[in-house]
């Protein structure tokens, strides 16, 4: 029999499989698609951070529809001061909603049809992460209760954590390919990890951090125990590539964290991380914990039945796959809690991350996946006299599901398409977060007139665009024009071909050195050559990608070769 006669029938016996199994994908991503239906029926869940996210989002789109397809400068923040927070955040969320944006043409369903595809993708990410350990059925329950754990929704309805709300649905993912290429240590399966690493990256860094350590952990708990050297070298390509693919963000984002604010000046309490972690505290006046102590409650409560896989788990099949869920499920409870507290102080980047209850977000991904793997064993109690166990059981997590929808669903703020539209409109020029502002930035700025002052010699604004000013100059003595855009240090300062100097003045704005006779000088923000190396980079990262990809298909073509 020819090889193509062999691959074709290979097809349809695997077609014939998967056809049941199609059908609990499409169960799943019909219910996580339908949580978000209190959204589209009531309105866009807002809180202090929505404004924050669109803040952003908004010139951003603004920028990339212009053909500035990585903004340098928010340039309109602050009243037109702008800020440096394009260097710093991560820009993967502000693509996806620019591109859903372009299709949709307005922001409202632009941001409904963005969370609903990443509800929907973080349950497939859990989905194919425990289908590669357990049965298609306990994969689709894992991905439900994934889908309605308290936390998750939390993130979407009640704090409007959009991007950690993003990066927990990049996460699962992770965890999958680790799973793939502890199977198979495949080109195809590389390059999937880099592109989820690079995503989870560009998506949200507290999560990173948080997520690093957990797929460090996962990875550790499940070498195997022959061919362990092989698999570890899959997994540093894998990372390689995928810091190499996301380079262009965060080399700039480490070389100049130190030109922000951050917390280096007047550091703010509430995002000290001594302070938030849960059971630390119980009194209402610390909202964020009081309020994530009734999520690890509801959770634990959620999760419990999985406790059954301690004493059953000897009867089922992939007992490793279930000890390395339950070090992390471990591993994310207790650096949630004060007992931590050695290794926070210890690894500054924990630190960093400020909330140690973000942990939840990857507690939620394992618990799930362990009770959905406890399922079998309920059942199977609820045939025999242990019935009332089984009821126990379940309401043990009807009641987090519950509690979720009249308490952080039903009780959220939402928005009409009216009132979002206002909110859009009212944030544009708003006072960004303090750490965003370049470390010059003075707490009070002094009240200017104009786009540029330098009294008594005449001004005229030529051009104002957020990375590019031009403005004329008459004759006069020597002085220092000052600007209204806070100072950063890759403003740079031309007339003609003469480079002029630029400093800041007290308060955080830019003066520009102008010489006596007149000029037109240009103030342009210009990106040194380090941004565009880490540009290079990332693109031999993604020639990377795609090479390993091509690799992967020729050998899946040709499998008898």
């Amino acid at each position: 029999m020819s090889s193509p006669t062999i691959l074709n029938n290979t097809t349809q016996l695997r077609a014939f499989h998967l056809a049941p199994e199609f059908r609990l994908l499409a169960i799943v991503v019909a219910t996580s698609a339908a949580v978000i239906v209190p959204a589209v029926v009531f309105g866009i869940p807002s809180s202090r951070d929505l404004t924050n996210h669109f803040r952003f989002a908004l010139p951003f789109y603004d920028a990339v529809t212009h053909g500035n397809f990585y903004p340098s400068w928010l340039a309109e923040s602050n009243g037109g001061l702008g800020d440096a927070s394009f260097r710093f955040y991560p820009p993967a969320l502000y693509y996806l909603l620019t591109a859903v944006r372009l299709l949709t043409g307005n922001w409202y369903s632009a941001t409904l049809i963005t969370f609903s595809l990443l509800f929907v993708a973080g349950a497939l990410g859990v989905y194919g992460w425990a289908r590669s350990l357990f049965t298609p059925r306990i994969a689709m329950w894992a991905a439900i209760l994934f889908t309605v754990s308290p936390y998750h929704l939390n993130q979407f309805y009640q704090s409007s954590l959009l991007a950690e709300f993003a990066a927990c649905s990049i996460l699962p993912f992770g965890f999958w390919f680790i799973e793939r290429i502890r199977q198979r240590q495949t080109s195809t399966n590389i390059a999937g990890l880099a592109v989820v690493y690079a995503l989870l990256i560009l998506t949200h860094l507290p999560l990173t951090v948080l997520g690093s350590l957990a797929l460090l952990v996962y990875s550790l708990v499940r070498l195997p125990k022959h061919d362990r050297k092989r698999m570890l070298m899959a997994l540093v390509s894998a990372v390689v590539i995928g810091l190499a693919l996301s380079s262009f963000y965060w080399v700039t984002m480490i070389a100049e964290k130190g030109w922000i604010r951050a917390d280096q000046i007047q550091p703010e309490p509430s995002v000290n991380y001594r302070l938030n972690f849960v059971f630390s505290t119980f009194s209402p006046d610390n909202l964020n914990v009081w309020w994530m102590n009734i999520l690890v409650l509801l959770s634990g409560l959620m999760f419990a039945p999985s406790l059954i896989l301690l004493w059953r788990s000897k009867r089922r099949a992939n007992t490793g796959g279930m000890r390395a869920l339950v070090a992390l499920l471990a591993l994310a409870f207790l650096m949630t809690t004060e007992l931590s507290l050695p290794l926070w102080k210890l690894l500054k980047p924990l630190q960093e991350t400020q909330f140690p209850w973000r942990w939840l977000g990857i507690l939620s991904v394992a618990g799930a996946i362990l009770t959905a793997a406890s399922l079998p064993s309920w059942l199977e109690l609820a045939r025999g006299r242990f019935r009332p166990l089984f009821l126990i059981a379940i309401s043990s997590m009807v009641v987090p599901v519950a509690f979720s929808a009249s308490h952080i669903v039903r009780e959220a703020v939402y928005l009409s398409a009216s009132q979002f539209e206002s909110v859009l409109t009212s944030v544009r020029g708003s006072q960004s977060i303090r750490q965003w502002l370049p470390v010059w930035a003075g707490d009070r700025i002094g009240q200017m007139n104009a786009n540029v002052e330098l009294p008594p010699r005449q001004i005229e604004t030529l051009s104002w665009t957020p990375e590019k000013r031009v403005f004329s100059v008459s004759e006069g003595p020597t002085g220092e024009a000052r600007v209204h855009t806070f100072y950063y240090p890759y403003w740079v300062a031309t007339s003609g071909q003469q480079q002029l100097e630029v400093k800041p003045s007290e308060d955080g704005l830019l003066l520009v050195n102008v010489p006596p006779q007149a000029s037109t000088i240009t103030l342009q923000f210009i990106e040194p050559s380090r941004t565009r190396a880490s540009v290079i980079v990332s693109a031999l990262g993604l020639l990377a990608v795609v090479g390993f990809l091509i690799l992967g298909r020729r050998r899946s073509e040709y499998p008898l070769a």
